[in-house]
């Protein structure tokens, strides 16, 4: 069964094209990392997926029902993000009992041990925490529900480094100990690379690629050697960004366009390398003219 699916999505904020045409499946119990620029469209399509917006034009399904403002697959989904509050009146101690009152998976014990371990005071009020320890008191929240399907949005924003590596393994942990869909938008993709099986990337509103981590790796590579000889290669495939110094030319270019061996390069005297997740996502959604020296020149 498809956890989710999306079929030519589009939402508009007045003249605001948030959304245009997205097209996605998702099925199966992985960890899948969001990502895409600032503005790119990433919250507006989780907050559709978790139903609490409905989608201007296409349809979105969750469990095989739409989402929207529909209790159903509300019981088998959560969506944290920098939005979440809770009443002024409770204690965070207070907070996390309801939980166990909503999520039949809740994990109450769990939680008081991971806050513990972040030294959170759970007689404390929500509002009264720090911004890295609201963070932190929501990813909590968000892990401890055993959702289905559990929908982080930069849920790190605010933590401080340490922190941040111990819950990136609280949350491989967590998916390991109970294994469900679990999404995470985030800025932090290298961060999170290792505890990623699949990448969907959206820029503009649109799905740029949606592959394996592994699968990402193979999209792109870099490719330097001497000017003269790079010139023709360069001819024959998609090139991301070039820069030229000293009559050594280093380019990243379109790996599945590419037709010539290693062996072939070497006698070239071209050498390849490879690159992260993270610099492929950065060169997949680089715009013409969006070269920060250019505005220097």
């Amino acid at each position: 069964m498809n956890v989710i699916q999306c079929e030519k999505l589009s939402k508009k904020f007045g003249r605001l094209h948030a959304l245009q045409d997205i097209t996605c499946t998702i099925n199966g119990e992985k960890i899948i990392g969001v990502i895409g620029r600032n503005g790119a469209g990433k919250s507006t399509l989780l907050t559709i997926i978790a139903g609490f917006l409905k989608p201007t034009n296409g349809f979105c399904q969750v469990f095989n029902e739409n989402p929207f403002n529909n209790i159903q697959t509300a019981a088998n989904t959560i969506l944290i993000d920098n939005q979440l509050s809770f009443s002024d009146y409770l204690s965070l101690e207070e907070i996390l009992k309801m939980g166990a009152d909503f999520y039949p998976n809740w994990q109450n014990e769990l939680a008081y041990r991971l806050l513990h371990y972040a030294n959170i005071d759970l007689s404390v009020k929500h509002q009264q925490l720090s911004k890295g320890q609201m963070a932190t008191f929501n990813l909590v929240y968000g892990l401890v529900s055993r959702c289905a399907l559990t929908i982080l949005d930069e849920p790190m924003n605010g933590m401080d480094e340490a922190i941040r590596t111990d819950f990136y393994r609280a949350i491989l942990k967590e998916y390991i100990a109970f294994p469900r869909t679990i999404l995470i938008a985030s800025h932090h993709l290298q961060e999170m690379e290792s505890i990623l099986e699949e990448i969907l990337l959206i820029d503009e509103g649109t799905v740029v690629t949606h592959a394996s981590v592994d699968g990402l790796k193979e999209q792109l590579i870099a490719l330097s050697g001497p000017s003269d000889r790079m010139k023709s290669l360069l001819s024959e495939t998609n090139v991301y960004a070039q820069q030229i110094v000293a009559g050594v030319c280093t380019a990243i270019v379109d790996a599945s366009k590419l037709f010539i061996t290693e062996e072939m390069l070497r006698t070239k005297g071209i050498t390849k390398s490879v690159l992260t997740a993270s610099e492929i996502c950065r060169y997949l959604t680089n715009h013409k003219g969006s070269d920060i020296d250019a505005i220097f020149d």
